[in-house]
């Protein structure tokens, strides 16, 4: 449903989150990449299903911006996220940055 909306009159903005735990496998150097690759993961998703790749922006965030203090499993779960930003490409136009 997101996607449809998204076709034509929205620029939408996926943030990645990480916990605060390092990541610990040759993938990724840190958390700031693990965090730019699942943004990009699901930027791709709308690509895939035909928004222009022209109109998505990803951008990772790693440990930096948390929802929850990083004390338990459950608030480090929470932590580890996608946030999809909709900016309405209108706006975006007539406050030139679109």
């Amino acid at each position: 449903r997101m996607v449809t909306g998204v076709q034509t009159c929205a620029l939408p903005i996926f943030q990645g989150h990480t916990d605060d735990q390092p990541i610990r496998n040759g993938q990724f150097p840190s958390n700031w990449e693990l965090s730019t690759s699942r943004a990009a993961a699901v930027a791709r998703v709308f690509e895939e299903e035909g928004i222009n790749p022209g109109r998505l922006s990803a951008v990772g965030y790693g440990p930096n911006r948390p929802l929850l203090a990083n004390n338990s499993d459950e608030s480090r779960a929470e932590n580890r996220r996608v946030v999809v930003l909709v900016r309405s490409a209108r706006l975006s136009q007539v406050v030139g940055d679109g």
